[in-house]
């Protein structure tokens, strides 16, 4: 499948469970626990940002893993169904929001979010990079085996590794693909967590890590996700001399700002994201990369920042 760029992606999706249902979502599970819960709830944000101009719904499965499930007690069998349902749920909001607007004729497409290893830890590794001893190998039968389950599902246009803390993770992701023996594998983005203007979580260069993938044609997309706003004009200027060199269009959907407490497993922010600050980042993204660009944002946006930025950059 090629992609039909530019594409405005989705926000926060727990953000919004939390901003629309009042969901307490502070356990292992994140927002995979409304798998459970809630799958209505889960239909219902897919299809508000959808009505806000969404290009993409984003599959509720950051933080979904077998082992998190059965750490929850569920059983395997349950915790398989689960996994496969969110991939179920915005395939049935995507029909819904067609359905309800026939004459719609702009690519809606499901994203398969696949979250770090630091999701399954759910201790902030996504923002530290601190992975303990693990191995390459272990990250790559991590990301595989759920990759292979998840792609049981029909109806996935596009697999997102996101917030991307580690560069041996990123090594391992890129292994991964090489040697990938489905020829139909879905076009795939890679998104980094960064710590500042210029290096991903664990401090390695951010230039670095994007050009472990210059040869993989199935990763069309390279960029950032769920990283402060403040680096995000940096940021993007390393990405957009990268594109200059491989023709990947560029990925950006940074977080509103807030500060990730493992603890409490709570941003903590004293101000919140204003629409023209996120729309005036994601123009310049555009300005710079052209319009071979995935833009949209992470946790704290909102269904209001996505339909600003609708507004004003491309209607």
């Amino acid at each position: 499948m090629t992609l039909p760029f530019p594409l405005i992606l989705d926000g926060g999706f727990a953000t919004e469970l939390e901003r629309q249902f009042g969901k307490d979502l502070r356990g292992r599970l994140w927002s995979a626990k409304c798998l459970d819960e809630d799958p209505e709830a889960i239909k219902a944000v897919h299809i508000s940002y959808f009505e806000a101009g969404a290009n993409v719904a984003t599959t509720c499965s950051y933080q979904a893993t077998i082992e998190g499930f059965l750490e929850e007690g569920f059983s395997q069998e349950e915790a398989v169904g689960l996994m496969k349902k969110s991939v179920q749920l915005a395939r049935e909001a995507r029909d819904a929001y067609k359905h309800k607007h026939p004459d719609d004729t702009e690519s809606r497409l499901i994203a398969l979010s696949m979250g770090c290893y630091g999701a399954k830890l759910a201790n902030g590794a996504e923002y530290t990079g601190d992975y303990g001893n693990i191995t390459k190998q272990d990250l790559i039968h991590f990301h595989k085996d759920r990759l292979l389950l998840f792609l049981q599902e029909p109806g996935i246009d596009l697999i997102l590794f996101e917030t991307i803390p580690s560069a041996l993770e990123a090594e391992a992701i890129k292994e991964l693909i090489k040697t990938w023996k489905d020829e139909t594998l879905p076009p795939i983005g890679i998104a980094f967590s960064c710590k500042s203007d210029s290096q991903i979580s664990d401090g390695t260069n951010l230039e670095e890590c994007i050009g472990y993938y210059d040869n993989l044609e199935q990763v069309v997309a390279i960029g950032v996700n769920c990283t402060s706003l403040k680096y995000i004009t940096s940021l993007v200027t390393i990405l957009a001399d990268k594109q200059r060199q491989t023709n990947k269009a560029v990925l950006v959907y940074p977080n509103s700002g807030a500060i990730w407490d493992a603890e409490e497993r709570r941003w903590v922010s004293d101000s919140k994201l204003s629409m023209e600050m996120f729309y005036e980042s994601m123009a310049n993204a555009v300005e710079k990369c052209g319009t071979k660009v995935m833009i949209g944002g992470c946790c704290g946006t909102q269904v209001n920042h996505i339909q600003y930025l609708r507004e004003k950059l491309f209607i």
